[in-house]
């Protein structure tokens, strides 16, 4: 970010293990193997609470609204962090920037008169309930096989500016960091559903990984859901 910000509270020193063995460090932590992001990491939400406890000035918030509202595009030759996850067959990434939380499936309530093919219901996430939408749906990918582990399944709760939003996924791989000089195009045999929201594929693990461009998705969701 360009913009030259003001100088806010000091804060208490705290263990910013995040910034260097975490998410946005070289990955090295053991515990994300099974906290799979350092936002459910008992460390990070207590250092979190200092945050909390300052109010962010307006002009803050003004500064980083500008940057997120950007295009998202990735610069070649960079390293990316992704959330790793699959949909039905289809593999499939976003930034662990929009990622808040991966949990176990929840049950979804279905709204009457407003549940349909893209919002499912609500779902309650640390007390509150957040909508639940189905990425399947709106990127075209087909059910899952019946040979699906069901056991592997998880809940990805995403954020883009002040909403959040809840998607099952068959099962979550974890974070991983790739360089986008290794992105390749999206190939024509994939849906045109999907390849609008796609910023490009990777060879992974034998696999090709789905790129995704989570501002196109979420303003996607929002046009569905209204």
């Amino acid at each position: 970010m360009t913009a030259i910000l003001p100088t806010l509270t000091p804060l208490p020193t705290v263990n910013d293990c995040w910034n260097r063995i975490g998410v946005k460090g070289d990955g090295s932590c053991p515990e994300l193997q099974s906290v799979v992001h350092c936002y459910n990491c008992p460390v990070f939400a207590a250092a979190s609470q200092c945050l909390f406890a300052r109010e962010t000035p307006a002009d803050v918030v003004a500064d980083y609204s500008a940057e997120l509202a950007k295009s998202d595009e990735p610069r070649g030759g960079e390293s990316v962090a992704l959330v790793v996850f699959r949909l039905g067959e289809e593999w499939l990434a976003l930034d662990v920037a929009w990622v808040v939380e991966v949990t176990e499936p929840r049950v979804v309530h279905g709204i009457p008169h407003r549940s349909n093919r893209y919002l499912l219901g609500l779902v309650n996430i640390r007390g509150e309930l957040q909508p639940c939408v189905s990425l399947r749906e709106l990127l075209g990918i087909p059910a899952p096989a019946a040979a699906s582990a069901p056991a592997a399944a998880r809940f990805l709760v995403a954020q883009h500016e002040h909403e959040r939003w809840v998607f099952a996924a068959e099962e979550v791989a974890g974070v991983q960091r790739l360089d986008t000089a290794a992105l390749g195009n999206v190939p024509a045999t994939v849906a045109q559903s999907t390849h609008r929201f796609s910023r490009g594929v990777f060879a992974w693990v034998g696999k090709r990984l789905g790129y995704l461009s989570a501002v196109r998705v979420f303003e996607a969701l929002k046009g569905q859901i209204g």
